[in-house]
Formats: C-alpha cells, sequence, structure tokens
C-alpha cells in the first residue's frame, strides 16, 4: 500500500491484499474534479496527474469514471473495463460503476458526501468500483454487482467491500424521502425537524449482508465527511470541490 501523505493516508484502506492498491485523496491533494470547469480541465487534470503520480500510479492507465444526473439516468450502469478504457484512449467512461480485471488499470471516481465504494473478490482478483450516493444506492446497482461477481467464479464470503468517507446520517439531510415508509428503509432513514436523515453507507452495508458478504469484510470509513476539514463535502458547502478514491490491481 502506498501511502499519501498525512491527510490522506489515515483513510487508505488496509484491508485489501498488497496486490490491490487504493489510493484517496484529500483537500491538501486540491480539487480532483470542478464542477465549474470543463470535467477535463487542464488545472484540474494536473492535479489528478500529480496526485497518480504520488500514489505510484501512471495516469495514462486510469480509467476516469463521470457520474451524469438526468431524467433519463437509471443509475445502475455498471461497465466492464480493460486497458482500452484507459487515459490512453479515451477521456472517460460515463457509469455508476467500474469493473475489471485487467492489472494495471486504475479505476478513479470522484465524490464529495457520496460513497466510493471498492469491492475486491482474491478468487477471482476481480476489482470494482462503485458510486453508491443517494440515486444509485435506491437502484440494485450493489447487488447486482455482487451477483456479476459471483456468476464469475468468485464466492460472496470472499469479497471484500470498503466505503470511503462520505457524508453520514447526522448530515445527510432530505426534505422529502420517497422511501422511507419501506421495510428495509426503516432503521437507516430518521425523520427530524429538518428532514430525513439517511444512512446510506449502514443501507449499503445491510445489502451487502443480503448478499452473502461477510460482516467481518465489510470496512466503512468512520470519516464524516460534513465534519471532516480534510475532504470535500457538498453538503458542507463545498459545491464545486471533489476528491477522488482510485483502485488498481497490482
Amino acid at each position: 500500500m502506498v501511502l499519501l501523505g498525512i491527510m490522506t493516508s489515515l483513510v487508505s484502506p488496509t484491508c485489501f491484499p498488497p496486490n490491490v492498491l487504493v489510493a484517496v485523496s484529500s483537500k491538501a491533494d486540491d480539487t480532483m474534479l470542478d464542477r465549474t470547469k470543463d470535467v477535463h480541465d487542464a488545472g484540474v487534470v494536473a492535479n489528478r496527474k500529480r496526485f497518480c503520480q504520488t500514489a505510484g500510479i501512471d495516469y495514462a492507465d486510469v480509467v476516469y469514471q463521470r457520474i451524469v444526473y438526468g431524467e433519463k439516468r437509471t443509475y445502475n450502469l455498471l461497465c466492464e473495463v480493460d486497458d482500452g478504457s484507459t487515459q490512453k484512449h479515451t477521456r472517460e467512461v460515463v457509469a455508476d460503476g467500474t469493473v475489471t480485471q485487467q492489472k494495471q488499470v486504475a479505476l478513479m471516481l470522484p465524490v464529495a458526501d457520496c460513497s466510493a465504494t471498492v469491492l475486491h473478490d482474491p478468487g477471482t482478483n476481480t476489482l470494482a468500483l462503485l458510486h453508491l450516493g443517494r440515486h444509485s444506492t435506491l437502484t440494485p446497482l450493489l447487488a447486482r454487482t455482487i451477483a456479476q461477481m459471483v456468476q464469475g467464479g468468485a464466492k460472496a464470503k470472499d469479497i471484500v467491500v470498503w466505503m470511503s468517507p462520505s457524508a453520514h446520517a447526522s448530515h445527510y439531510v432530505m426534505r422529502y424521502f420517497d422511501h422511507a415508509d419501506r421495510p428495509d428503509w426503516q432503521q437507516f432513514c430518521t425523520k427530524k425537524a429538518d428532514g430525513y436523515h439517511l444512512d446510506l453507507p449502514g443501507y449499503n452495508r445491510h445489502v451487502c449482508l443480503q448478499n452473502g458478504i461477510l460482516a467481518a469484510n465489510i470496512h466503512l470509513s468512520p470519516i464524516n465527511t460534513f465534519t471532516s476539514p480534510s475532504y470535500f463535502s457538498h453538503a458542507a458547502g463545498d459545491t464545486t470541490g471533489r476528491f477522488v478514491v482510485v483502485a488498481a490491481l497490482r
């Protein structure tokens, strides 16, 4: 595991084997996406390249995952990627999740309050990176990813899951939530005076358990992006900046 300086190394997960690199940027690394500029603005790309170099990754090997919102989006698009999807050939892949079995292909996802979730199966050496915000959490994306890994030969009990720093239920608040009355959301949705507080990491952990992943193999970052000074948080007012999670097989 490559350590990325004081701020970043505190949350780089240690739950994966040595052949899996997961690196997490912070504000100290500057923004990895500026919502007021082009997605691939030269200055922002320079930040990404600098961060990747620090992590021991060639930016040319990066698959940049772009999240797109819109009325016709289903938020459960899972794309298998390989070297042909990297910066050497294309600037971005529009997807809610990416999965690969190819070494030296680095999956990159920018986030603020949403959870960048890494799944790895050691048996098939399959790596996935999912954007689990509110929209994707309400879809079968996570369950379908696990099912696809199992169909490919993985055993659910061997899959390791890690969820990045994200906005915790204490600060992830919605004015309305259409799924509040659903039985599966009862323990992950609390109505208070300021709205509905959602525990998205908790709900997604529940989905993992329901799909055969062992509790001991599910790791949630304790860091709340809303309260941490080290990470961009849209809810806390950082409406333009994003940090990234990068995951790669070595």
